[in-house]
């Protein structure tokens, strides 16, 4: 049982919404939702019904909301106690897809070097999906493009990369020759990217648009179009015959997402310190 799901069912009780245990917890209400469904899956029983505007318990959620209560105060008390984390256990660890091509085997064999007893879970997707499975608590951290919105006090952004914004085009063709590979501006790095592009050119014909960057740097190289990208490790790799031009002051940039609650966690700590030495390598 994840005891975050616990603790937003009895913030709904105690605030008598949604909304308010959404603002207690620093998560969405739909967050909220999410985990008492979960919990409601779980335990197989209804556990909230609404009277009037309030949310309340229902009678089975009255019969075990006391042990409820008491496996909060437990995990409180076992935190206290712990002068430090033992290195051990599962960590959900999520990344967007270029952190993963840089640095997944170095963050894999770094691990299991210094935390051999860690079961490493990498999950890859958008910054965007990554970002809400997290609010969810399907993930314990992951490395993601800076939101473009403050985060609540409960989360922490560290950042781990800033990635030079700039022109990607085939060896020896002018942009202005070819269409545009669109990096999605529903992807959070995507948006930056045209951002920086507006303050360049207007109107460019577009070929594709699509969140996949190491295919629109294949395909720029293949000759079939220009870009805008930011420039991760292994852009070369997917691009060798194209030409990177960086755009002055444009950057994405890169960071770990983690509970502010788990600031002193030796795991992200070490986590964080070995994403940080594969970006500088």
């Amino acid at each position: 049982m994840d005891l975050r799901f616990v603790s937003s069912l009895i913030a709904v009780i105690d605030e008598g919404s949604m909304a308010a245990a959404a603002r207690r917890g620093g998560i969405t209400p739909a967050a909220v939702t999410q985990r008492v469904a979960a919990l409601e899956a779980q335990l197989q029983v209804r556990l909230l019904l609404r009277a009037g505007r309030v949310m309340q318990p229902t009678p089975e959620c009255r019969v075990i909301l006391p042990r409820l209560r008491q496996l909060l105060r437990d995990e409180a008390a076992l935190k206290s106690d712990l002068q430090a984390e033992v290195l051990q256990g599962a960590l959900r660890l999520g990344a967007i897809s270029t952190v993963i091509g840089d640095h997944a085997a170095h963050v894999v064999g770094q691990l299991r070097a210094a935390a051999p007893e860690v079961e490493l879970q990498l999950i890859p997707g958008a910054s965007h999906a990554l970002f809400e499975t997290f609010e969810a608590g399907g993930l314990d951290a992951a490395v993601i493009v800076k939101p473009g919105f403050e985060l609540p006090k409960s989360m922490h952004f560290t950042c781990l990369a800033q990635q030079q914004v700039g022109w990607l085009r085939p060896v020896g063709t002018p942009c202005a020759e070819l269409p545009l590979i669109r990096y999605s501006r529903e992807a959070w790095g995507g948006e930056q990217c045209w951002q920086a592009l507006q303050t360049q050119t207007s109107g460019p014909r577009v070929l594709a648009e699509m969140d996949a960057l190491e295919s629109i740097a294949q395909m720029v190289s293949d000759g079939l179009g220009w870009s805008v990208l930011p420039r991760w490790a292994s852009m070369g790799r997917h691009a060798p015959d194209a030409v990177f031009t960086p755009i002055e002051g444009a950057y994405r940039e890169l960071g770990l997402l983690s509970w502010s609650r788990d600031s002193r966690s030796p795991m992200l700590r070490l986590v964080q310190k070995i994403l940080a030495e594969g970006e500088a390598r």
